[in-house]
């Protein structure tokens, strides 16, 4: 039987994962669960971008996946891939592992007032997301489907959690 699995990484917010497991499972029609696996990160930190190599991440946390699952792992770490400053999230298309970062989704970031609900939010646009691509949707022109592409916060404040008609079709 198919499963999604949450995976914290080096991520403090593991309750606010468990909320997100009806809304996620809901999305996706498949259980969904929080797993957990110890990783260490540090191999994948470069010195010079101060961040963490997000498809090395990825590489690393593909023999984790059992057949039919696909796995998230969410981490509070700053995220890159090498032709971008940073992400929030990566996934390959129709692949099983994705990668979601808080990181920049936290209000403090941006020197504007704690919000958790607002963050719980974000975080579960990008989880989504990126397992819409793991699920192999592609990014979505339609304002406010949750696969819209997405280069900042204020973006994605913008788009909902929800998938456009045809996104919901081309999932089926």
């Amino acid at each position: 039987m198919s499963r999604i699995k949450i995976i914290p990484l080096q991520f403090a917010g593991v309750e606010v994962l468990e909320q997100m497991l009806p809304l996620i499972s809901a999305r996706f029609k498949i259980e969904t669960l929080v797993s957990t696996h110890r990783m260490d990160l540090t191999p994948f930190f470069n010195p010079v971008r101060s961040q963490y190599n997000a498809n090395d991440i990825i590489q690393k946390m593909v023999p984790l996946v059992d057949e039919g699952d696909k796995i998230v792992g969410v981490t509070d770490l700053d995220l890159f891939i090498p032709v971008l400053s940073y992400i929030f999230g990566q996934a390959y298309l129709g692949g099983s592992v994705a990668l979601v970062s808080g990181h920049r989704l936290v209000n403090a970031r941006y020197g504007l007032a704690d919000d958790p609900k607002l963050f719980s939010e974000r975080l579960l646009k990008c989880i989504i997301h990126e397992l819409g691509h793991a699920f192999g949707l592609k990014h979505c022109l339609l304002p406010g489907c949750v696969m819209v592409s997405t280069t900042y916060v204020e973006e994605m404040d913008q788009k909902s959690d929800q998938f456009c008609r045809s996104c919901k079709i081309q999932l089926k």
